[in-house]
């Protein structure tokens, strides 16, 4: 950037970002320095936002009569309040992302200058937001307000009051895709100032190299270290890697980069005070866990609350004075845990902390303080409550706050300030839980950002490393899904509109040009990398197409990471001198053991014993998390009560046969109604009108395509549906639940189990095995079938009842008992006997191996224990990986 002839007491850089003003300040200062200058005139340089503000100022002291601007917080409040009041989301799942779409249609109409939107006849969308946008308009006109997307349209009408004011040479820099309310503004003040557009240019030797590496992670990584090697090397360096979707990545790369640069204050118990790390995207406020406990704590006071919300209070250190009181309201939140209770009311917890004498500050404070609630005021009255009731929390917990958590609470303290902003666009009074819950829709919409000295690393988004420049850049995922991305064009405004003005992710093309901006921007470096991932999962990945356009004589090097040891671990005595020891072995079980949990066990001694013994010995178990909508562990329930009911009622294949299709209709029909009536007493969203149609037509469409499967099968009786057994496996006693037992018309039994998921046949067959509680199941039946006397079994399978396919999986007696299930005698590779009740005695014995295994204490790590992902906060997994690089590393040194 080239500031010679620059006269910086007539100038004014406008630009599109403010992290772009910064760069610019702090290349002129680097300049001014290098030139020789201790001191030297600012310069004057403010992004878009910050110069319509600054015209608007200059027009209000011209003497221009202007609308009231809005803040954007209170025109989004006004936007959310139309839709939501609006009969045509009361259908609707997600309101909120209906509104945040809806609002930027309106904001791109601003500042895109649309004047008539052009709706698709039909479509509902389009013409809802019409009507919104004509209403919206008129709320504004009405009231004398305009939002701040539309001020710059408006200071068009009065550019020769203030443009005077202006300095005489104005240049323009990162606007790679200006929108037309700037062009226009721009434009106008061109006719009388002197207007020039600054920008990066590709450097003409510039150091590229290209990498491939095998998964997305190792791409972080490889990234991470290349930085942490340059900054050893020269610690004044300015470094930058480019993350395409930063915001999911986000927390993957910040743990990549602890484990990376700070492992010695983490392994010494140190506060990074100084972090070499900066992320240029901001936090969500209310994801901070100081800033969470407090809007729980607030929903306490006038509404019962969920069971994690409570958990989330008991555990939190920030509401506790003592680390006594802490430790006791986390035994306290053991019990909470275990309870099948979902929401909690104050007088449920007052109840429960007296029984069980526990002493919760934050609770004590909540019930003195109820009395002083107000109950129906204006919004000012309801924060200062709020902000009173925060000086009376001591909601700092028992420990000094750190920079960071100081730096949350001040922006939070300020966030709900600033919410006061809002009564100029509010009824006159709410109560007290209105205003919490609108207190909690603002924070959504705050960001923080923790204040720190310049880091020598940023990490950063696409769109913020456009128009800055760094000694060296590394941009991970340069794959031709995210250079260029693909067109995303706003539901709510037409095809046409999009095509005719060039809106945001209107084509392919528009979306190629920004991509080809980012590039050249970034070729502006003197150093750049660029990788990309060949797999993602199992999905294959293929680099940039832009990329070979624009760096033709460049080709991909495939990028192989070392195993390097953690920190310190060099600086340990060497093996000859260490004593090793294992613990894989834990206690040994009594002779006889009540299994809780099913064959669950079976599955994971098999797998991982480690886990096994984490699970079912020490009761180890994850936190319960909440989740949206029905989870698929009540989805499968569902289908299990549905399928009980049918086939308690039809009992064989002929009464199903005999059932018209209107009444196997209305037979599917009333079934499911009455299933999700009653889960709905549990399952609070099927008491929503429309998610219960939703479900309840997922749920016959999986029930149906099931009874056409059965239909094709040849005759049999549905002898037991969700039947209970108890099975005795090396003094373990395991009680199952068989889905369904059918009698086929030689007398033989086929077990069936049900699965709403996708099985696979080879879980019955791999070692360790994974699916065990169909061989246990067809061990139960057929011991019961010798007691009776009857005959044995004909089969064990899975009825897959999934949408995409309805099928049955599992193997047989004989060939022909089901259509595409495969006796074990005629599947290859099939590890056990040809015949099937020899193989239940494998199975029997294979089992007992598993069960014996458990009650003798075996905990040993396998190669399948990463799966158990919620074991790993306390498993030994990571040092699997530590082990095979030593025994790689001495193998290494025996064949020198």
């Amino acid at each position: 950037m080239d500031f010679s002839g620059f006269d910086p007491e007539n100038s004014l850089i406008i630009t599109a970002s403010r992290r772009q003003s910064r760069f610019i300040r702090e290349r002129y200062a680097a300049y001014q320095f290098a030139s020789g200058y201790e001191v030297w005139p600012s310069i004057k340089v403010m992004p878009w936002s910050a110069f319509v503000d600054y015209c608007w100022g200059l027009a209000l002291d011209a003497g221009a009569t202007l609308p009231t601007r809005l803040g954007s917080e209170q025109c989004q409040y006004l936007w959310q309040r139309l839709v939501s009041s609006s009969e045509a989301v009361e259908s609707l799942l997600n309101t909120k992302q209906t509104q945040h779409l809806s609002f930027d249609a309106w904001r791109i109409c601003q500042q895109w200058q649309i004047r008539e939107l052009e709706v698709m006849p039909g479509d509902q969308d389009q013409e809802i937001f019409a009507d919104w946008l004509k209403q919206f308009k008129h709320q504004l006109d009405d009231s004398g307000w305009i939002d701040s997307h539309q001020q710059a349209n408006v200071l068009l009408d009065h550019v020769t009051l203030f443009a005077l004011e202006l300095p005489q040479n104005m240049l323009t820099y990162g606007f790679e895709q200006p929108t037309p309310q700037q062009q226009s503004l721009l434009s106008k003040l061109g006719e009388s100032k002197s207007l020039t557009e600054w920008s990066l240019m590709a450097k003409a030797e510039v150091e590229v190299k290209l990498y491939s590496l095998a998964e997305p992670e190792d791409e972080l990584l490889a990234a991470v270290r290349w930085a942490k090697d340059k900054l050893q090397k020269d610690e004044h360096l300015n470094l930058a890697i480019v993350v395409p979707d930063l915001e999911q990545k986000r927390g993957v790369i910040e743990r990549i980069i602890y484990r990376e640069f700070y492992a010695k204050n983490l392994s010494e118990g140190d506060e990074v005070t100084h972090p070499l790390h900066d992320f240029s995207i901001d936090e969500a406020l209310l994801k901070q866990p100081q800033v969470a406990v407090v809007m729980d704590y607030f929903t306490f006071y006038h509404r019962s609350i969920t069971k994690s919300q409570l958990q989330h209070l008991l555990l939190s250190p920030y509401l506790y004075h003592e680390q006594q009181q802490h430790w006791s309201a986390t035994k306290f939140e053991l019990l909470i845990r275990k309870s099948t209770k979902q929401y909690y009311s104050q007088e449920d917890l007052l109840k429960l902390t007296r029984f069980h004498q526990v002493d919760l500050p934050w609770l004590k404070t909540m019930e003195l303080s109820q009395k002083e609630t107000p109950q129906s005021t204006d919004l000012k009255e309801h924060i200062k409550f709020v902000l009173e009731s925060l000086a009376t929390l001591h909601w700092t917990g028992y420990h000094s706050l750190s920079s960071r958590e100081y730096q949350v609470q001040q922006t939070f303290i300020e966030a709900i300030k600033s919410t006061e902003k809002l009564q100029k666009v509010l009824a006159k009074s709410m109560t007290f839980g209105t205003a919490v819950q609108l207190l909690k829709e603002q924070l959504e919409l705050q960001n923080f950002h923790q204040q720190q000295p310049k880091a020598p690393l940023q990490v950063m988004g696409l769109l913020e490393a456009i128009g800055v420049t760094h000694d060296a850049v590394w941009l991970v995922g340069a794959t031709d899904q995210a250079l260029p991305q693909k067109a995303t064009p706003n539901p709510f405004l037409s095809k046409t509109l999009h095509q005719k003005h060039e809106l945001p992710g209107s084509s392919h093309k528009r979306e190629l040009e920004y991509a080809g901006s980012l590039l050249r921007s970034l070729l502006a470096n003197p150093e750049l990398v660029i990788s990309y991932a060949e797999y993602d999962g199992e999905q294959e990945q293929m680099i940039s197409p832009l990329l070979q356009h624009l760096l033709p004589e460049h080709h991909v090097e495939r990028l192989y990471l070392e195993a390097t040891l953690p920190w310190g671990f060099e600086d340990k005595p060497n093996s000859q001198s260490l004593e090793y020891f294992t613990d894989h072995q834990g206690l040994p079980l009594e002779s006889h053991y009540a299994v809780k949990g099913g064959t669950g066990l079976l599955r994971m001694q098999a797998a991982s014993p480690f886990d096994a013994y984490l699970r079912y010995r020490l009761n180890i178990e994850p936190f319960e998390v909440d989740g949206v909508g029905v989870s698929f562990m009540d989805r499968g329930n569902l289908f299990h009560q549905v399928m009980q009911l049918i086939w308690e009622r039809l009992k064989s294949q002929s009464a199903l046969l005999e059932l018209s299709p209107a009444d196997q209709s209305e037979l599917v029909d009333s079934t499911t109604q009455f299933v999700l009536s009653e889960a709905a007493r549990k399952i609070y969203l099927l008491q929503n009108a429309s998610f219960f149609t939703i479900e309840k037509a997922r749920l016959e469409a999986l029930v149906t395509e099931s009874l056409e499967l059965d239909k094709k099968r040849t005759p049999f009786k549905v002898v037991a549906t969700e039947t209970s057994r108890q099975v005795e496996l090396a003094g373990l006693t395991f009680s199952i639940i068989i889905d369904r037992i059918d009698e086929l018309e030689d007398g033989s039994k086929l077990i069936i189990d049900y699965k709403t998921g996708q099985p696979t046949l080879v879980s019955l067959f791999r070692d360790p095995v994974a699916e065990p509680q169909l061989l246990l199941y067809a061990i139960s039946e057929r011991q019961l079938n010798h007691e009776a006397g009857e005959h044995e079994v004909a089969g064990i399978v899975f009825m897959q009842a999934h949408l995409k396919e309805c099928k049955y999986i599992g193997i047989t007696n004989e060939s022909d008992v089901l259509e595409g299930v495969k006796a074990l005698k005629d599947i290859k590779n099939n590890p056990y006997a040809d015949s099937f009740n020899e193989a239940i005695n494998e199975w029997k014995v294979m089992l007992e191996v598993i069960a014996e295994d458990f009650k003798k204490g075996n905990a040993e790590l396998t190669e399948y224990s990463g799966n158990f992902a919620e074991h790993l906060a306390v498993s030994r997994w990571s040092q699997r990986e530590l082990d095979l690089e030593a025994l790689v590393n001495s193998n290494n040194v025996g064949e020198g």
